[in-house]
């Protein structure tokens, strides 16, 4: 069994995990009705369906692959866990609002202290919508290799790669191999990068060192795979990778949700319970019965 089986089986439990992230919260424990259910859904579920068809008037083409078609879900479902979350707190913040003339930003911070374990805990879960996000971004990764010369340009995506030229040095410890390439975006000129080999000469062992571009969006990177069989030349392998940033943030925010969750209250949480009906004495009863004769 290989990759395939495993992403066949593991992703679709992945998706019904993070479904139900974004539905738990919401529910109450044996009050749920069909009017909570729309009143705390409705705009979530109508924001979630929007995200999905922007993403495929944008070019995502669930059809086509089903790798696409998993991206889709689960950027649908992480901004479903989102909206779900955002309503959590601002619901929370307009009802202290209310009651103490706070504001918005005053309010969110006083329902936190209220219950750090509780808001700390969404945090980590919008922490986790964003990791997956950068998973998501997955499958629309780009990958092309090809054997450069001076002035050679590669596309891949939205970059124009030119190789200018290499240059070697030769020490007593290593030999080391650099290519320079021009990179452009869209037309729009980006910083030079070098992607440079190390071969040391006493292990005799090799070092690839990529070039790495990165930005909210996604990066790029390019490799140094070596010298073309000519000689004149290098074989340059370059990957876009999407959304990498965002898995990196999401993992960010989940140590930052799980630190405000160990804050402990300002106040102690109280919990509503119904008294418990107490038993009345059946000598009690009699009299009482007695008296109304």
């Amino acid at each position: 069994m290989g990759p395939p089986f495993y992403n066949n089986v593991n992703v679709p439990i992945a998706l019904l995990l993070l479904l139900l992230t974004a539905v738990g919260p919401l529910l109450a424990w044996r009050r749920t009705s069909f009017a909570s259910l729309q009143r705390n859904f409705t705009i979530p579920i109508t924001i979630a369906a929007a995200s999905a068809v922007a993403l495929m008037i944008g070019g995502v083409r669930p059809w086509q692959d089903i790798s696409y078609l998993y991206a889709l879900m689960a950027i649908s479902l992480s901004v479903l866990v989102a909206a779900t979350v955002a309503s959590e707190f601002l619901r929370g913040a307009r009802v202290i609002s209310n009651h103490t003339g706070r504001n918005l930003f005053s309010s969110l911070v006083h329902l936190w202290h209220r219950n750090t374990r509780r808001y700390g805990g969404y945090i980590v879960h919008f922490g986790v919508i964003v990791a997956v996000i950068g998973l998501a971004g997955s499958a629309f990764n780009q990958n092309k290799e090809q054997a450069m010369g001076d002035g050679d340009k590669m596309q891949i995506g939205a970059y124009t790669l030119t190789y200018r030229f290499s240059a070697q040095d030769d020490t007593p410890n290593e030999e080391t191999d650099m290519a320079v390439i021009d990179v452009s975006q869209n037309g729009r000129p980006l910083p030079t990068m070098y992607v440079t080999r190390h071969d040391f000469k006493a292990s005799q062992q090799r070092n690839t060192v990529p070039a790495i571009r990165s930005s909210i969006l996604e990066d790029l990177y390019i490799v140094n795979a070596g010298v073309t069989s000519d000689g004149r030349g290098r074989v340059i392998n370059a990957h876009v990778n999407p959304l990498v940033s965002w898995l990196w943030a999401g993992w960010l925010m989940i140590v930052l949700g799980t630190l405000l969750a160990l804050v402990p209250n300002k106040a102690a949480v109280t919990v509503p319970q119904t008294a418990p009906a107490r038993a009345v004495p059946a000598v009690v009863m009699a009299q009482t019965t007695g008296a109304g004769d």
